[in-house]
């Protein structure tokens, strides 16, 4: 195993899941569909749940975060908002529609980050392949609900 390619590797999910975090909570918070919203809070627990365990993973692993990927994580996912849309004080009509393209974009890559450790995972003791089938499975049923929660915010935006 290259420990220096995994650290690297692990360090840039990490990074990636801070930003995700950030994402799912602020699109929970604000979406404009009160059922929708609370579908995207709870999906926004479970990844940060998910984060938690890729911080574990690391450890058990030999690496830490760090520090500079994780501060441009958070700032890029304040920058992400910063987006044209000619409002300035209030969300436009097709906001709630993009931000879950975003959260299904952000779950994709999440998803292929624990292929990518359950791929190498029989070749290294350190990696826990029956925790991560579990977590590629838990993606795939995040992406269910994401794809559900896209169309039903589709039609309420663009078909009302």
């Amino acid at each position: 195993m290259d420990d220096e390619v995994l650290h690297g590797y692990l360090q840039h999910h990490w990074a990636g899941s801070t930003a995700g975090v950030s994402l799912f909570r602020r699109v929970a918070r604000t979406h404009g569909i009160a059922e929708v919203a609370a579908a995207l809070d709870g999906l926004a627990e479970e990844v940060a749940e998910e984060r938690a365990t890729l911080g574990r993973v690391m450890r058990d692993v030999g690496t830490s975060p760090s520090t500079i990927g994780t501060v441009a994580a958070k700032v890029g996912a304040e920058l992400g908002r910063l987006k044209p849309n000619g409002r300035i004080l209030t969300r436009a009509p097709l906001t709630d529609l993009v931000e879950i393209e975003a959260l299904r974009i952000a779950v994709f890559g999440k998803r292929s980050g624990w292929e990518v450790l359950r791929a190498v995972a029989d070749d290294d003791p350190r990696l826990d392949a029956a925790l991560l089938d579990d977590l590629i499975g838990r993606s795939d049923r995040q992406l269910e609900t994401l794809a559900r929660l896209h169309l039903v915010t589709a039609r309420r935006r663009i078909a009302s």
